[in-house]
This record gives structure tokens, sequence and C-alpha cells, in this order.
């Protein structure tokens, strides 16, 4: 059925134009879109391409010249087409549209449901709105909406190559961050593969978060799965777009990690990238593996919340990383940096005169601004910050503050959102239980980490921990919720068991548990009439958020101070409306009482969050060692780390970059991006789910009706149209277009028209075949009966590379049009919706009879409808040419300005905005305008 050389286009991206297969395997092959200049992976069993071949009369190009196909014959698969003397076969030619061709195929199928001319009309406008949308591909996040996380991924996903290094402090986000830039770059087109490259302790926690957050499945690659994939000598990481390796895994197997250099990627994504350890003389193998994939990704990511704790050499060269060429120089960089510093101390000065309540004395603006004079005095800004008008010197000052991140910001690779910056978090309180050891536990508890790691299990209800566990939560609040976290999921189960036989509503929540019940079991502790209590494993609840509850109780300490802020990040999280209440029981005489006070002493760990953490950890680590396991129990270890950690935050205080800070979030820019953010993400989506899961006969319950607080219970149903529903178990599950109360529920989805199963059923419509021709009748007494009415559905649509943008200027745009059987228009006078509620239904066999009786005078006036279409089209091409010229060349002149002052901004840079705005115009000059659907109305007398 498929050979090389045969040309189809796809139905669900009609975009891409018309490909040709350049690559043939047993299940699947690759067919190449010139005009997307990109190339697709589809099964030999796939259902959404349309083959597509010329017929005599039809016209062909052929070495550049137009000719008319005389003659066709098909020899091995291949069409091949006749031009005056000579035979070419369609791999040599180029594929022009046919318009006959497809009146045709329309005009031959058998007639569907009247509606699905209206299902397809809306789902074009729908996506026609969202395609063209600047915040496409920030909707889909299951998430509140923190500007700080939006800015950063709007900044970053938009560019050409979203390369760029994630600096925020310890729970701002950067795994959210990183997904929701991936996700703006699927959406929009821009990388259809992505490799994460994580710590193995924070493997399955990015597992989560990408297909909770981001209905992104990935593929887990480790050392326990790897050799599964393995199949004679294929690559497993060809096998899958999407997959998550941790980088210790692929740094010590030499096959895998040449499996993974020889896939290609679009983005790669590397967590805890301070790790990357660098000498000029001998890389680690890590960072050599992350710098092969950095030469030959477009898009790379770094993330790190401590990126210069390891020394500013080795700072320099994760930024080398990600870019070479800038970054070619440490004393360069030294000197960048130095004038950097220099402007940030300047934006410090400025900040508090941003706010017109100030009673600051004014400044000697011009002693400011020495090092700047000659580029400041023009500015109307600078005039104004000697104003006597507060709010005028404000908004001078604010302008000010922009204008020196413009000038150092832009561009930049490294961005950094703090707590203190963004503000908006929980206090913490931290709550001890020394409790007196026994028998039982003495020994185990006094070399072990975990007390209960040589006791039996049948004893551990002798713990004194679970004594007390009993009685403080039998000492809580009516209606509180607990969350417990232990190290295992053996000692999840057991707590839960035994707090559920003890009378308490208990859940537990451990990585032995398929995502489904974990779902199940959060839900359960998220409802106000659920369980009181969740227990987990410290696996289990990686990438889980629970800040609807506010007292965690710490079962036992983890080893490891990242574990711990792990631990408190699920509940000290923006959006947490209490006070954080950590409960920390511990044996006396153990290694948990030890861990605790080097927690607390040293590092002051439950009361704040610390980047330097692990920094300490290493630099006492023998010490420390001895500390814990009892060999050395003299406390002075604890004050000399206490002291070396004090002197690493002041450092990192004194060197805190305020206008890097600015740079990586700016407010007003991130609220006018959330507040169409929420304007757009499910406006419209109530009743195109009610509509389309009716088409395709979905079961679909209403579970609340109110459009912007909408919810529906999706489930297959047994005579459903197609053969899944992507992110909906067989079960069913619950869709929610509320972000705030989908967000608080790991049972429900939220949909937005981002959401996988929206577009996919927007891609169904659009694929489905028989809905292009339609019938109804008209019952009106002011016509004759039998009158001929039609309607008509063209398309203008553009094909090239998503890096050119065009569908944000001109999307597949829709053009409705109504008119009689001479000629005459008739949809000036209606709205398509309003036109659609007069019409009613006819059996299949009437309307097939209809299409029979009426093929040649229906040729005549969709010709008519053809040429009435492009007159249409004239004016939204022109303004959408203008709108194209001028959204890029604006940035291009901005960038010129700024090029000026800021050398992060490359002349190959703005060529390529150059380059994409000469052939974005080309394209939409080259635009079609196709025939998407049809619909045929016969008039009747009213009953």
């Amino acid at each position: 059925m498929y050979q090389i050389g045969q040309r189809w286009s796809s139905r669900n991206e009609p975009q891409l134009g018309i490909g040709i297969i350049i690559d043939l395997q047993p299940k699947s092959f690759v067919l190449y879109f010139s005009d997307a200049e990109t190339e697709r992976n589809y099964a030999v069993s796939q259902t959404s391409l349309v083959r597509r071949t010329l017929t005599v009369g039809d016209q062909l190009i052929f070495e550049d010249e137009p000719h008319i196909v005389e003659e066709v014959r098909e020899f091995d698969e291949l069409m091949e087409y006749r031009i005056g003397d000579e035979w070419v076969d369609e791999s040599e030619i180029q594929f022009p549209r046919n318009d006959k061709n497809e009146l045709d195929a329309i005009l031959a199928l058998s007639p569907a449901r009247r509606m699905w001319f209206d299902l397809r009309r809306k789902t074009l406008e729908h996506q026609a709105i969202h395609a063209a949308s600047p915040v496409r591909g920030l909707m889909g996040l299951k998430a509140e909406l923190l500007p700080h996380q939006i800015y950063l991924a709007h900044d970053i996903a938009k560019r050409p190559e979203a390369r760029a290094l994630l600096c925020d402090e310890v729970g701002m986000g950067k795994t959210l961050e990183a997904g929701l830039i991936l996700h703006h770059r699927v959406l929009n087109g821009l990388s259809e593969r992505a490799l994460i490259l994580t710590p193995t302790n924070l493997q399955h926690q990015w597992l989560v978060e990408m297909l909770r957050r981001f209905n992104q499945p990935f593929t887990l690659i480790n050392e326990t799965v790897y050799e599964d994939f393995m199949e004679g000598d294929d690559n497993p990481f060809d096998a899958q777009p999407f997959v998550i390796a941790p980088i210790d895994f692929v740094s010590t197997n030499g096959k895998a990690a040449k499996h993974m250099l020889a896939s290609e990627w679009d983005m790669v994504i590397v967590d805890e990238a301070h790790h990357l350890e660098w000498d000029p003389e001998t890389p680690s193998i890590a960072y050599q593996l992350v710098q092969h994939l950095a030469m030959s990704t477009e898009s790379v990511l770094l993330l790190s919340a401590t990126p210069e704790q390891t020394g500013e050499r080795e700072h320099f060269s994760r930024l080398q990383l990600l870019d070479p060429e800038h970054y070619h120089s440490f004393e360069v960089y030294q000197a960048q940096q130095a004038e950097f510093k220099k402007a940030a101390e300047l934006a410090e000065q400025l900040l508090p005169y941003t706010d017109a309540n100030n009673n600051l004395a004014d400044l000697d603006w011009s002693d400011v601004f020495a090092d700047y004079a000659h580029d400041v005095q023009a500015k109307d800004w600078f005039v104004e910050l000697s104003s006597d008008d507060k709010a005028k010197q404000a908004q001078a000052a604010g302008d000010a503050v922009n204008w020196l991140i413009d000038r150092h910001g832009t561009g930049r690779e490294m961005f950094r959102n703090t707590r203190a910056a963004i503000g908006g978090f929980p206090e913490r309180n931290l709550n001890v239980y020394p409790l007196a050891n026994n028998d039982t536990y003495a020994e185990s508890s006094a070399h072990h980490v975990l007390p209960e790691s040589q006791v039996n299990e049948g004893h551990w209800e002798q713990d004194p921990r679970w004594e007390w566990l009993k009685e403080f939560l039998g000492d809580q609040k009516v209606g509180s919720k607990v969350l417990v976290i232990c190290h295992t999921a053996d000692m999840a189960q057991w707590l839960n068991d035994q707090l559920t036989f003890a009378g308490f509503q208990s859940a537990d929540f451990h990585e032995q548990m398929p995502l489904i019940h974990r779902d199940r079991a959060a839900a359960y502790f998220a409802d106000p009439a659920g369980a009181q209590v969740l227990v987990c494993s410290e696996i289990g609840s990686e990438g889980r958020n629970f800040q609807f509850s506010h007292n965690l109780v710490m079962y036992d300490l983890p080893e490891h101070p990242d574990l711990l802020e792990q631990r408190i990040g699920r509940l000290d999280r923006l959006g947490q409306r209490n006070t954080v209440q950590i409960h920390v029981p511990y044996l006396e005489n153990s290694v948990q009482e030890r861990l605790y006070k080097w927690y607390h002493l040293a590092l002051n760990a439950f009361n704040r969050t610390t980047g330097s953490g692990d920094k300490v950890k290493s630099a006492f680590q023998e010490q420390l060692q001895a500390f814990l396991y009892g060999s050395d129990e003299d406390d002075a270890l604890l004050d000399e780390a206490h002291i070396y950690h004090e002197a690493l935050l002041k450092q990192m205080e004194e060197g805190r970059n305020r206008l890097l800070e600015l740079s990586s979030c700016r407010p007003a820019i991130a609220q006018a991006l959330i507040d169409q953010i929420q304007d757009e993400e499910t406006h419209g989506l109530h009743e195109y789910i009610e509509q389309v899961t009716h088409a395709f006969n979905i079961h679909a319950e209403c579970l609340n009706d109110v459009p912007e607080l909408g919810s529906w219970f999706i489930r297959p149903s047994t005579d459903m149209m197609l053969e899944a529903l992507p992110g909906i178990e067989e079960e069913g599950k619950t869709l929610m277009l509320d972000r705030r109360q989908a967000s608080q529920r790991e049972d429900v989805a939220f949909a937005t028209w981002e959401h996988p199963l929206i577009t996919m059923l927007m891609d169904e419509v659009q694929g489905f075949d028989s809905g292009k021709l339609t019938s109804a009748i008209l019952p009106i007494a002011a016509l004759p009966e039998g009158t001929v009415l039609v309607e008509s559905m063209f398309v203008i649509e553009t094909s090239g590379h998503a890096r050119l943008k065009l569908a944000q200027s001109l999307p597949m745009t829709p053009i409705w049009q109504l008119s009689d059987a001479n000629g005459k228009f008739l949809h000036g006078q209606f709205t398509p919706e309003k036109w659609a509620e007069k019409l009613k239904g006819v059996p299949n066999r009437v309307a097939e009879q209809w299409v029979a009786a009426l093929r040649t005078q229906l040729l005549d006036i969709l010709q008519a409808h053809q040429l009435s279409a492009q007159d249409q089209a004239r004016p939204t091409v022109h303004a959408a040419k203008e709108t194209y010229q001028r959204k890029w060349q604006a940035e291009i002149d901005r960038l010129r300005e700024l090029q000026q002052q800021n050398p992060a901004i490359k002349d190959e840079h703005i060529a390529e905005f150059e380059s994409n705005l000469e052939e974005g115009l080309a394209r939409i000059d080259e635009h079609q305008i196709r025939l998407d659907g049809i619909r045929i109305i016969l008039t009747t007398k009213p009953e």
C-alpha cells in the first residue's frame, strides 16, 4: 500500500501541505512536507492521511515548468503521469492543489447528519482563535497560574531556540516551568522529541509531573527497563518520542549513552545541572554527555536552584553548554558580569522610587546615571525622574528599571526567581517530640537511619512513634488534614492499615500502587468529607502537592537535605493559606535524633528553605557520618557547620542580583498574559464538549452546567465512533473547566482547549470525511417547495515551518457562505447559528438521491462560491500580511536598538528574524482557499 515517493496529505494537519514518503519500515513510514520543512512519522495502520494523485487534465510542475497531465498509469504502487512525450513519476514533480479533485471527492461521499456541518464550522472557528493566540501553549498547565512561571515560560518558549538556565530557588516550580516551555513548543509544532535527564531520585517525580500537569506521557528508560526495550539492534531511545532517563545511569552505561546520543532530540532538559562536574582537563562523563547533546539539539534547558555553589568557573562551564560562542572566554564573561552587577546596583537604587508613596529624598540622577549619560539624556523618563510629581517620578523610575532590563536582560540565558522577590509563601513552625526509646528499638535505632530497619514487622506496633501518632491524630480538630511521610512503601502500607484498624479515616500513597489508585487516594484526602490522614512514602509523594493541608508529620527523617525540602514542599507552596506545622517525632539516643539536630541546628532546614544543604553536607561528610552513627558525639560539629552555612547564605545574599530577578519576571507583562489565558482557556468549551461528544457517541454526563464552572464525566461507550479517548480511562474520568478546583484534585482532568482529548476530538472532526457533505430541509412558506439552497465552508490556509508563526497572523480561517441555485448570496442576512436553527434533518437515502440529481448544478453553484470566497479572503489576507509585517519588524527593530548595548543579541539572531519575515510574507502570498464542507438544503412547506 505504501511506497517511497508516494504523495499524501494529513487530515489533522492540512497546514503541512502535501508530503512525500522518504522512508519506509515494516510498521511505519516517514513523510517529508517540503512546504513546512518538517518530517512526520506515521504507523502503517494510521487513518489520518489522504492519498494525493492527479487525473487527466490536471496541472503539475516538472523542472519548474507547468504541464498538463495527458495520461495516468500506476507502476509499482507509484503514479506516473505523461506530459507530452515524457512519463514522470509522482516523486519527481511538484504537486499542485486540485480543486476539482477535492469537489468531486466531497460529492462522492455519503451525506452525514446536518449537525456535522455546524460542528466543522465551530471547530474551525475555535482552532483559528487559538492558533492565533499569543498564549497558545500556556493554557494547558493543571496548576494555579503563577506570574513568574508564566512570564518565564512565555519568554523562553517563543524564542527561535529555547536555551536557558533556570535557577529559581527551591520550591519556586522549576519543573513546571520547564514542562510549560516544552508543552508550549510541542503544541506550537516546534518540538516533537524531548529527553529529560534527572538524578535517579527524581525520575518518578518528573514522570508524574509531566503526565499530571501537562497530560504529556513520558517513557522512563533506566537501568531496570533498558534491556526490556532492546529488540535486536534497535535503539530504545528512538522508539519513544518523550523519554526520561537518570543521568547516573547513562553516565555509567556506555551502550545506553551511545543510543541516547545517536537519537535526535528537539529539546533536552537537565535537572540538578549543578551536579555536572567540570574542570578544563577532565570534565565529568555526565558533563560531556550533556555537551554532546547540547551541540546537536535546538533547545536545551538546564535546571539548578544553586547554579553558582560549585564556583564561578563551573557556573561558566554550564553557560557554555547553552551558547559556546558567546561564552567563549571566562575573562570576558567576568567583565560582562561586572558591568551587569553595576546595572543591578543601579536598579536597587531605583526600585524604592517606583513607589509613588515614597518619602525619599531626590538623588542627583545625572550622577546616578553617570556611566550611561550618553544613552539616557534623550529619554523622557530621565527628565521625569526629577519631577516633583511623585506619580510621574514613580512611572519614570519604573521605565528606567525596564530600560536596564532590556539593556542587560534581553536575550540572557539565565533566569532566577526568589521567594524574597516573588513573596506569598507561608511561614513554617517546627514542633518536636522526643520519645523515650525501648528495648525493642534501642539497638536498631542507634545504628540505622530507619529505626525499624532491624525490627521484625510483627513488633512495629511497639514503636513509640506509633503510639505517639495515634495520640497526636486523636487530638486533631474535626476536619483537619494531616499528611504523614515516611521513607518506605512498606511502612506507609503498615501505618495506613493500623490507622484504619484504629478507627481513623486514612489512605496510603506509595510507589507500589498504580497511578490511578494513587490519584484516588489523593482525591479521597482532598475531599473535605474524606480521609483525615494520608500516609505517603518518599517516592510515592514525589510531584504531589497537598497545600489544602498544613500539618506535616515526618515519621522519619531522610538522609539528604533535598529530600527533606521536598517533603516540606508538599505543603509549603504558593497558595498555602496557613502556617505550615512540621511535626517531628524521634526516638532518643537514635540516628534520627542526631539527624534532627543536624537539620535544625546546623542548617535550620525546618524553618526556611536552603539551597546550600547539599554543599554543607559534602563539606562535612566524614564528620557528619561519625556524628550520625555514634562514633563521635561531639556537638561542636553542629556549631561549625552552622557558621559555615550562614557564611554561604550571606555570600549568596550579597551576590543576589536584583536586576536578574527583575528580568526573570516582569509583573505587568505576566499579569497581562494571565488575564488573556483566563479569558481564552475555556471560553466556549463547555458547549463544544456537549456537541462533540454527542456527535461521536461518547458517553458524557454533565455534572455542572454553569459554563465557567462546567464539569463533565466522560467515558467510552460501546457505540463510540472512535477507538480510544486520550487521557480517559475505560472506567471514565471527570473533566473540570475550573482551574482552581481541578488543581486541587488528582483524580480529575483540567479541561482547556489544549487538553489532548479536546485537540484530538477537533482533529477527528476535521478528519471525518463524511462530515464534509451534509443535507437538510428548510420548512418555509416564502419560497417554492423544492428550492435548492447551498451552504459552503471554505478555508484560507497557509503552510510553512512552525518557526514562521504564520498561524498567529493567518490561522486556518473559515469562510461561511449561503446562496440559492441562481448564485444569489444570502449569508449577509443571517448568522451561521441563526440559520442552523431553522434547518431540519433528512434521511440519508433521500440525501444521496438529492446529491446524485443535483450534481451538475452543484458544480456550477460551488464554482460561484469559490470565486466569492476568494473575494472575501482578500481583505483577510491583506490584514494578515500587515499584522505579520508589523509584529516581526517591531521585534527586529527592538533587537537592533538593544544590540547597541547588549552583546547577548547577535547578528545571526536578527538575520534569522529577517529571513523568517521574508519567508513568512511569501508563504502568506501563497495561501490557498480550500473547500472544506457543503450542506445541501431543499425547502419544504411548513407543517
